[in-house]
């Protein structure tokens, strides 16, 4: 998300052909939760909020903000395609490395240098006691069997980056390729494809599918591959005190009028299936200020929302949001 966090989707306002009290701008805000709402307030830093309801794909929670920053559109979008979510500690993101067109399993180096905490140790134990079948990392069976082979060298942090280099290698080399079948979480009890969560996140918001479709048409989301990522990553994050690994892929599209921003993080090691964070930015002035408005959405799709019902779905949104104000201030900040 990027990832740990739970990934998550940005919004931007566009400088006004015409002019409304406080605000110069023109954003096509129809299709977010915040259509028709007072801008004014963004100026001074407030962040507006909205969970997404009760979607009717059971596994999804998905969450929109809308904030400003003094800064032009295409700086924002440099940061996002940038930023680096492990120097904030509040975040819990160990480690976010962007990788390189092509990589390897030696482009993944850095899981060997993992901060020692329980988080990243709870991390290890669980690799090194998987048992082929369980759902506690989500691998497809090949992958699986890597693992159980791998555990005789002995429990290290060294087998430990070995081990997942392998694993997230192949995952990017088969999500580039577009072989969306053979990505996938295979246990005892489910079989997840999670380019197929993420094209059902993305469904569960018409409105939100509409605007943000074009960008993942021709990607492996829709089981195309001729949109070349213009940035690889992968990370290492914090989920209910034990270290998950993800690998995303970061798409724009760049227009006079408005930047669309997207990261799709298609796979995680483990707590969440996959997630989204999508973006718009527009050039605006408010309360005097000029810069950029973005509008973000989170997805995830995850297990344990499929058991919520009702008002605890909705609590689960709220919590989500917590998350995602956590992660949009600490982006913010990097402008100050």
């Amino acid at each position: 998300m990027n990832s740990a966090s739970f990934r998550s989707g940005v919004a931007v306002l566009l400088l006004g052909l015409f002019s409304v009290p406080s605000v110069q701008a023109d954003p096509n805000l129809g299709f977010s939760a915040f259509a028709g709402q007072d801008l004014t307030p963004l100026a001074d830093g407030k962040v507006l909020q909205a969970r997404g309801g009760l979607i009717d794909f059971e596994r999804g929670v998905t969450a929109q903000s809308l904030y400003f920053i003094e800064a032009p559109p295409q700086v924002v979008e440099d940061k996002l395609a940038t930023w680096n979510p492990a120097s904030h500690s509040e975040l819990q993101v160990w480690m976010h490395k962007p990788l390189p067109p092509r990589p390897t399993a030696n482009d993944f180096a850095a899981i060997a240098d993992l901060p020692d905490n329980s988080s990243v140790n709870n991390m290890i134990d669980a690799t090194f006691s998987y048992k082929p079948g369980s759902d506690s990392l989500q691998l497809d069976k090949g992958e699986q069997q890597g693992v159980v082979a791998a555990q005789g060298q002995g429990k290290s942090k060294a087998t430990t980056a070995a081990i997942w280099s392998q694993i997230l290698a192949g995952r990017i080399a088969n999500y580039l390729s577009g072989t969306s079948a053979g990505m996938k979480y295979e246990s005892s009890s489910a079989l997840i494809l999670p380019l197929a969560e993420a094209r059902s996140l993305l469904r569960s918001d018409p409105k939100v599918y509409n605007e943000f479709h074009p960008l993942f048409a021709s990607t492996p989301m829709f089981n195309q591959h001729s949109a070349t990522p213009f940035q690889l990553y992968y990370e290492c994050f914090d989920i209910e005190n034990t270290a998950c690994f993800g690998t995303g892929a970061l798409y724009h599209e760049v227009s006079p009028q408005t930047i669309l921003h997207g990261d799709l993080e298609y796979f995680v090691s483990s707590g969440i299936y996959t997630s989204l964070e999508l973006e718009q930015l527009w050039p605006a002035t408010i309360g005097g200020k000029t810069g950029t408005l973005v509008w973000r959405a989170d997805m995830v799709s995850t297990a344990n929302v499929a058991y919520l019902h009702g008002t605890e779905r909705l609590a689960s949104g709220m919590l989500m949001l917590q998350d995602v104000k956590q992660a949009v201030d600490a982006f913010r900040a990097e402008f100050h």
